[in-house]
């Protein structure tokens, strides 16, 4: 009986508890959203102390740390948003969505991009492809060995004919490792980033065509480009996701690594397409006389 009676309490403590925790979550969540409509209206003072306050409160409270980080670097105080993404990825195992992490290594990345400290930002970014487990090779999964083979073999259209990948976090690391490997001379893992960046993003672009026209299938890049050409939808996505410059680096990495006709095929579908925009004109200037970009100077 005296189990029993003391089980009872203890279940009737909790049922009055756990509404109480509720609202103080809320409590600390509405401290957040009240934060970032302060900063959004640059009211940075006010959006530290609404952050400062949740974060007291919570104890725990990434995204708060994260934000803190954003007001620092918009005040231009760099080394402060570094401390803070910092401890925001310390505690990324408590943000509520956990693919938000991604998010902080992302800013640090832009960060030490704008410092021009490169090999921080090729850590950083190593840090997000290392956990795309498409990209990951095992004794039993050779996945991008046999994309890139298919690649080298057989060139652009077989491999995005074969390959079809759901979205990822990942996709704008492989995007900017591929561009950073090109610069720095690395051709060969520049266009396994490529490569993985290119088929994720013309993926996506196939589901958005596969909406309007359930019988849609992929047949070349040719075709897609002239696609997304005649689209206002697609020509943004491709432009804001970098599918151009990524064609245009993987070219050039290509063409480094000792493949001219993959590279000029390539270059060739950009110099047609007017939403490519600069690469288009860099592509023309390439079949012209295809040369190498000077490399950047890494600061250690």
């Amino acid at each position: 009986m005296r189990v029993g009676a003391w089980n009872l309490v203890l279940l009737i403590s909790i049922m009055c508890s756990a509404p109480a925790l509720a609202d103080s979550s809320n409590k600390y969540w509405l401290l957040y959203e009240q934060g970032n409509t302060a900063a959004d209206q640059k009211e940075f003072g006010k959006a530290l102390q609404l952050y400062k306050a949740a974060i007291e409160g919570a104890g725990i409270f990434p995204e708060a740390e994260a934000a803190i980080g954003d007001v620092y670097m918009a005040e231009g105080e760099a080394s402060l948003a570094q401390r803070q993404y910092e401890k925001a990825y310390d505690l990324r195992k408590s943000f509520y969505i956990p693919e938000k992490q991604y998010d902080i290594l992302y800013k640090l990345a832009n960060l030490f991009e704008t410092q021009q400290l490169y090999k921080q930002m090729e850590d950083t970014l190593t840090l997000i492809v290392s956990d795309d487990k498409r990209f990951q090779e095992t004794p039993n999964q050779r996945l991008r060995t046999q994309l890139e083979r298919n690649y080298y073999e057989k060139g652009i259209d077989r491999v995005l004919v074969l390959y079809t990948f759901d979205d990822s976090f990942a996709a704008a690391a492989h995007t900017k490792l591929g561009w950073f490997y090109y610069r720095t001379g690395r051709f060969t893992r520049s266009v396994s980033q490529l490569l993985y960046s290119i088929v994720y993003r013309v993926s996506q672009v196939e589901r958005l065509r596969k909406e309007r026209d359930a019988d849609y299938e992929f047949s070349t890049l040719a075709e897609l480009l002239t696609a997304v050409d005649a689209s206002a939808e697609l020509k943004a996505y491709a432009s804001s996701t970098g599918l151009f410059s990524d064609l245009y680096y993987l070219a050039g990495s290509t063409f480094a690594s000792g493949y001219p006709r993959h590279a000029s095929n390539i270059w060739r579908l950009l110099s047609s397409e007017t939403a490519a925009g600069q690469f288009k004109d860099l592509a023309t200037q390439q079949l012209k006389r295809p040369f190498v970009e000077p490399r950047l100077t890494i600061i250690r």
